[in-house]
């Protein structure tokens, strides 16, 4: 192994860290392609040989050869020096032995940090990777400055964390100031909904960095769409009637929605020549103030600013919610092991599969015109019995007689489980 160090006490980096790494020319104010004889820089012969000659006489830090993406995303210069591995050279950062690298996390979530820096910085914004704010309570993996001076977070969580996790770190960095973009690849992850997120592919750094528009951007951005659900309405299908494939004439309610709904299952995903949007471009637009965080019952996302100002001016703001009152010892303690809390912070209830996070609006009834073109779930079927405590809700048009609470609801002796009217 040969390098151009002045001496050992640096070492330089792993195999798959060196294949990365771009290395900037000061003099010549270039980046240097090493597979090249004359480095990139033809009107300067004999580069190579002097930038070795170099070793042992000039300092690492003043012989020119600087990282660009430091110096791009980090404003830090950060001295590089060249390591020649079976007669190929490449660039190493100037490190000491047990430093921490530039970056420590995997090569798939460190492409997405670069691609998402250098989209906003390429449409005017400033970013800077690893921004530590919140008094170092909080170290983003993307901050975010505006031209209009509002500060932005991107994070991609490509790891599972705990809903809990990802609260309290949403909690630092909202007090410092950031509007937060979670970026989750996995479809049932616990922070989804529960704080500003979008859901993007798992996909490996190669094609992260070979074609932006790869990730696109599957879930967690919304739109509003508002109209009759019948066969020639605007909803595929309704938002309030679960979907049964094997009744798919029940799909229609006839009724008319005014619903937030993600925009992957939204009528305007089913338009062949709509383009994708890829994750660079959303983080632009969240930079230019285009799409903005919203929170409706509880449930965050992204949404156009046209249609948050539309629903702001027809619902108002979500209330701010009460402060939760702690868990633990929250009772009597004779009242429940920790055992026995599944919401505990002991033991967490497990995960339930995201399926739809359609937020409805309003819905209003059926309209006289569109009665002949709705179609119900389900016509001929009568009306369900209003339920009353202590009193048997059996049959079409309900017992009636006094009953006690049974797993399938309040029956009489005549209607209880095992008897044999019930059989």
């Amino acid at each position: 192994m040969a390098d151009d160090r002045v001496d050992d006490e640096y070492e330089p980096e792993s195999e798959e860290e060196l294949f990365r790494n771009p290395v900037h020319y000061e003099p010549a104010q270039r980046n240097l392609d090493l597979g090249r004889d004359d480095l990139g820089v033809p009107e300067e012969p004999g580069l190579l040989n002097k930038l070795l000659r170099m070793r042992g006489r000039v300092p690492v830090a003043k012989r020119g050869l600087i990282c660009p993406d430091c110096m791009k995303l980090r404003c830090a210069r950060v001295p590089m020096f060249l390591v020649n591995r079976s007669g190929e050279w490449f660039a190493s950062h100037y490190r000491k032995p047990g430093e921490k690298p530039v970056s420590h996390e995997s090569d798939a979530h460190i492409a997405r940090k670069e691609l998402v820096a250098n989209e906003v910085v390429d449409a005017g914004h400033r970013a800077q990777l690893e921004q530590v704010v919140a008094g170092g309570r909080a170290r983003l993996d993307v901050g975010i400055e505006t031209v209009d001076g509002r500060l932005i977070d991107y994070d991609p969580q490509l790891s599972e964390q705990s809903r809990r996790s990802i609260l309290s770190r949403d909690a630092h960095r909202k007090h410092a100031g950031f509007t937060r973009i979670w970026d989750f690849v996995d479809p049932d992850h616990p922070g989804i909904g529960a704080v500003p997120y979008i859901r993007t592919p798992d996909l490996p750094a190669p094609v992260i960095r070979a074609q932006k528009s790869a990730l696109e951007i599957r879930d967690g951005n919304y739109v509003v769409e508002e109209g009759w659900c019948t066969p020639e309405g605007t909803f595929v299908r309704c938002p309030e009637t679960p979907y049964n494939p094997e009744k798919p004439n029940d799909a229609y309610c006839g009724r008319h929605h005014l619903v937030v709904i993600p925009e992957h299952q939204s009528s305007a995903a089913y338009e062949s020549d709509r383009p994708t949007l890829a994750l660079p471009r959303f983080v632009v637009e969240v930079a230019d103030g285009e799409r903005v965080p919203f929170k409706v019952n509880g449930q965050h996302g992204f949404i156009r600013a046209d249609q948050h100002e539309r629903y702001l001016s027809e619902y108002g703001t979500e209330p701010k919610p009460k402060k939760a009152r702690p868990v633990i010892r929250d009772a009597d303690r004779r009242d429940l092991c920790t055992e026995d809390r599944p919401e505990s912070d002991f033991r967490s209830a497990p995960r339930e599969r995201h399926i739809s996070r359609t937020i409805i609006l309003q819905s209003r009834p059926d309209a006289p015109g569109n009665a002949a073109t709705a179609i119900t779930a389900s016509i001929s079927a009568p009306p369900r019995a209003r339920v009353i405590p202590g009193r048997c809700q059996a049959g079409v048009t309900a017992c009636g007689a006094p009953a006690r609470f049974y797993p399938a609801g309040w029956l009489c002796d005549e209607h209880r489980p095992g008897s044999r009217a019930a059989a």
